[in-house]
């Protein structure tokens, strides 16, 4: 868990900031508001990393930032601000900060953003302090070995060696030392050649033995082994190797020089760090591995006894496997390790060990007697394994899945994870809760398991869908639950593929049961509605023929001028009553019906095929225009079209034309009459206002605001009307791109 210092002025901000960083587990957070009181923390508290506001008072986030900077400290610093100038982005950069996010938006995105960017700007900052230490340990390691360690150039001068080599050598000075070349100090310079023969064919030289010439003249035995390094262009740059003086090892064991080697040789290749010891607890054999996890040179421990092989972990008491072995101490075995395994004479453990420089290792070890053609144990062989990377990746895993369930499982909606042989592998509680089956029942099966044939046909083709084509799929379902309840759904399901190339769907699903239930009954109560309205405005025109034919009938007998003038007045009044009932006929189905995508072209083309518009040229330049509306929107063409007819004056041309624009799509109707007067522009749209019955703008625009598109009146008085309808991306599609501009 990393610890972080979240400074800022504001409380309610910290107060919810720590709220979204620590309920994910990964992050404990302290928090303070203002910059000198953090500083002040920061003398004596160990954080992570530090969240800043930019502007709080007596110190800003860029100064607070520089004094901790200056200070040498180079916690990972993340200015989390309101402020977006460019300035303070330079300034903040310019002084160290490892990341800048801007307050503002969707609070879970950005916090979510925020701990992103916490943990990068915290695991590069412990990459780069893990790199400084490994440094050193080389610097360590190069300076104290008791091993000639050096690099040179290829041809043959000294870059750089340990102290070692000087003594070594016999020289009196490292200046001394870098002046003499490399070939000088072979006894014979000619064989520096055959190992760079050696080293062209096998990439590198790995323990060679060979004699070297001391200052004084002395020939020294030696091992040698170096590597070549490269350039990022792939030329060699130089060798590094290591020297090791065998000459007294080589005097005091000449006796037993073959027998030894042959061993070494066998076990030195092993992969697995190894060591063979014999009845008395001697080293016999030490290999590379084992050299590399014990750090102690084969030289420096082959031949000594007393528990020598113990001396590179902590407890140099601690027994190890190979001490039971020789002992043939079964009991003992399983009293030290109660996970131990057998087969055959070979014994299995894992193992923690602390290494003398505080390192703790996981290993997994193996351990058998050495016996002999008589039966007897004349010693004993160890193989080590540092799966210490591998645990590490395995209780990842584990924490990773956990945190995954923890996320997956607090998520309000179910969600299930299946893979490509649609069987579900992973589900939240709510999907058991909301199928009603138990996870035990889900996991491993394929819908045909759970779910009835029409539904499992739907899902499959669904999937199907999705693994082919790697587009999202959001759709309508229905689920059966164990217990027979049919729900109505919305699935929506995404592919997945994984490092390893493997495929999987991510699906989640809304419960839209009740709602389609309230929309069932809202359309029934809606076409009841109609019902009755029908029958009334039915009823309603048949009294109003049957007051006009009375109307008639008096204005024949009447000879009074100013009596027929007053019937005359009521059969207009009766006529405009009738108007306005057969108008709202057309509209009594207004957003009773769901929105679908209709081709403009179509719906303009028909409403004009309702009008009489001989001798108007017609031009609509709209190919390939689709658009998500009520099934109504033709009434809206039919309307312009009408009123240019009615209101238009001397028209002889009708446009209709649509350009794409940042925000969508403008459809623009033009004519080329009298237009608009200015002072009827702000009351265009409004319920009444007009020469005839005063809706059919009104309820033009109440249609198309149904998904979102609006409509205004943008042309000159005396040019022409120009209605441009605006509709908004996602609401229309192209499938002809040459869209002619307005």
């Amino acid at each position: 868990m990393y610890h972080i210092l979240y400074v800022d002025d504001e409380p309610g901000l910290l107060e919810i900031g720590k709220m979204f960083l620590e309920q994910s587990g990964q992050f404990r957070v302290d928090t303070i508001s203002s910059a000198p009181s953090a500083l002040t923390r920061l003398n004596a508290h160990t954080y992570d990393a530090i969240i800043s506001d930019y502007q709080m008072p007596n110190m800003d986030g860029i100064e607070f930032l520089q004094t901790v900077r200056s200070s040498g400290n180079t916690i990972p610093f993340i200015l989390f601000t309101g402020r977006g100038r460019e300035e303070v982005v330079i300034q903040a950069i310019n002084h160290g900060v490892d990341a800048y996010i801007q307050k503002g938006g969707d609070p879970e995105a950005q916090f979510a953003e925020l701990s992103h960017r916490l943990n990068r700007a915290v695991t590069r900052e412990r990459a780069e302090r893990a790199l400084e230490e490994s440094e050193e340990r080389y610097r360590h390691f190069f300076e104290t070995t008791l091993d000639s360690v050096f690099i040179s150039t290829p041809d043959g001068r000294l870059i750089d060696f340990n102290d070692a080599l000087v003594e070594m050598c016999g020289y009196d000075s490292r200046e001394e030392m870098a002046r003499v070349s490399v070939s000088s100090l072979y006894a014979n310079p000619d064989e520096r050649l055959t190992f760079l023969e050696i080293l062209e064919r096998d990439g590198c030289v790995k323990e060679h033995q060979t004699q070297f010439r001391k200052k004084d003249g002395t020939i020294l035995d030696v091992l040698i082994t170096f590597v070549p390094q490269y350039t990022s262009e792939g030329s060699r740059k130089a060798f590094i190797g290591t020297i090791r003086d065998i000459t007294l090892q080589q005097r005091a064991e000449e006796a037993d020089r073959e027998t030894s080697r042959r061993l070494a040789e066998i076990i030195n290749f092993l992969p697995n760090a190894t060591m063979v010891v014999d009845t008395e607890g001697v080293v016999v054999a030490w290999n590379q591995a084992m050299e590399v996890m014990s750090g102690i040179p084969a030289g420096d421990i082959i031949g000594k006894g007393n528990y020598a092989y113990r001396t590179w972990v902590l407890d140099g008491r601690h027994q190890f496997l190979l001490d039971y072995i020789l002992r043939r101490d079964t009991e003992g075995i399983k009293a030290a390790y109660p996970h131990v395994r057998y087969k055959g004479n070979i014994v299995k453990i894992e193992t923690p060990v602390t290494r003398r420089d505080g390192t703790q290792i996981t290993l997994w070890v193996s351990a058998t007697p050495l016996i002999d053609r008589n039966g007897e144990i004349t010693g004993a062989i160890e193989s080590l394994r540092d799966v210490t990377h591998q645990k590490s990746i395995e209780r990842a895993l584990r924490e990773s899945n956990t945190y995954l369930d923890a996320v997956i499982n607090n998520i309000a909606d179910p969600l299930f994870i299946k893979d490509r042989r649609n069987r579900y592998v992973t589900l939240n509680d709510r999907f058991c809760q909301f199928t009603r089956h138990t996870r035990e029942e889900l996991l491993g099966k394929v819908d045909s398991d759970i779910f009835s044939s029409d539904e499992v046909g739907i899902f499959q083709k669904n999937d199907d869908e999705v693994f082919r084509t790697g587009e999202e799929n959001e759709s309508e379902e229905t689920i059966t639950d164990a217990h027979g309840t049919i729900h109505t759904t919305v699935t929506k399901k995404t592919r997945y593929t994984n490092p390893a190339g493997e495929q999987f769907i991510v699906g989640i699903v809304r419960d839209i049961t009740e709602r389609k239930m309230t929309a069932q009954a809202l359309q029934l109560a809606l076409k009841k509605l109609n019902m009755l309205s029908s029958i009334t405005r039915h009823d309603i025109l048949n009294k109003i023929t049957m007051l006009r034919g009375f109307l008639a009938l008096v204005k024949v007998r009447e000879q009074d001028p100013r009596l027929l003038e007053l019937l005359t007045k009521g059969d207009n009044a009766a006529d405009a009553i009738r108007e306005q009932l057969e108008f709202t006929q057309m509209y009594e189905d207004l957003g009773v019906q769901a929105p679908r995508w209709q081709e403009v072209a179509t719906l303009f083309q028909s409403a004009g095929s309702q009008l009489p518009l001989r001798g108007i040229a017609i031009d609509a330049t709209v190919p390939g225009i689709s658009v998500y509306t009520d099934p109504l929107i033709e009434k809206v063409f039919y309307t312009l079209m009408e009123n240019t007819l009615r209101h238009g004056g001397t028209v002889t041309s009708i446009r209709l034309s649509a350009e794409e624009i940042p925000d969508g799509l403008v459809i623009t109707y033009r004519d080329n009459g009298v237009g608009i007067a200015a002072l009827d522009k702000d009351n265009l749209f409004q319920k009444g206002f007009g020469k005839h019955t005063g809706l059919g703008l009104f309820l033009s625009r109440e249609i198309l605001s149904i998904t979102g598109i609006t409509i205004t009146e943008t042309g000159e008085p005396g040019t022409g009307v120009r209605f441009e309808m605006v509709v908004p991306k996602g609401a229309y599609r192209l499938t002809d791109l040459r869209l002619n501009p307005t």
